[in-house]
């Protein structure tokens, strides 16, 4: 399996790429006119998106998804009339991995990092922060493992 494009999350003035799908759970509850398609093998889920956090409230602000022939289509497709959405429908953990990447996994988002910020919510609020950092001596033991890697 090929990585896959995050998803963007503008926080703090700051912009991250995130490991995960908060749009997921939304689009398993609906039923949409066409099936997205996979426009690369780095987007096997069919869509981008572009997430923000105002208030303490996460807000869904940009949405490219392909259907049909690669048609592109943006957030009216999910939801019309609206610019952006306040994603109330999420509950979960939002991961930001951070510091170096020190293993690169060709596949999801499984490569390694010296720590991941998770940011998480309760329908479409934060409430609560942290970061788990990886001590000094897992980070020697996986660039061990990858420096005896054949390839």
């Amino acid at each position: 399996m090929t990585a896959q494009a995050r998803d963007i999350l503008f926080y703090n003035d700051e912009r991250f790429f995130i490991a995960t799908e908060p749009l997921e759970g939304y689009l398993k509850t609906i039923s949409l006119p066409h099936n997205l398609v996979a426009p690369t093998t780095a987007c096997w889920r069919g869509y981008y998106s572009k997430w923000a956090i105002d208030n303490n409230k996460l807000f869904l602000i940009e949405w490219e998804g392909y259907i049909l022939d690669y048609q592109k289509v943006g957030i009216e497709y999910l939801f019309p009339d609206e610019e952006f959405v306040f994603a109330n429908w999420y509950s979960g953990e939002i991961r930001i991995p951070v510091g170096e990447m020190i293993s690169y996994f060709h596949g999801g988002y499984l490569s390694k990092y010296e720590g991941d910020r998770f940011l998480e919510f309760k329908v479409g609020e934060l409430v609560n922060e942290y970061t788990k950092w990886l001590s000094q001596e897992e980070i020697d033991r996986i660039k061990k493992r990858n420096d005896e890697l054949p390839f």
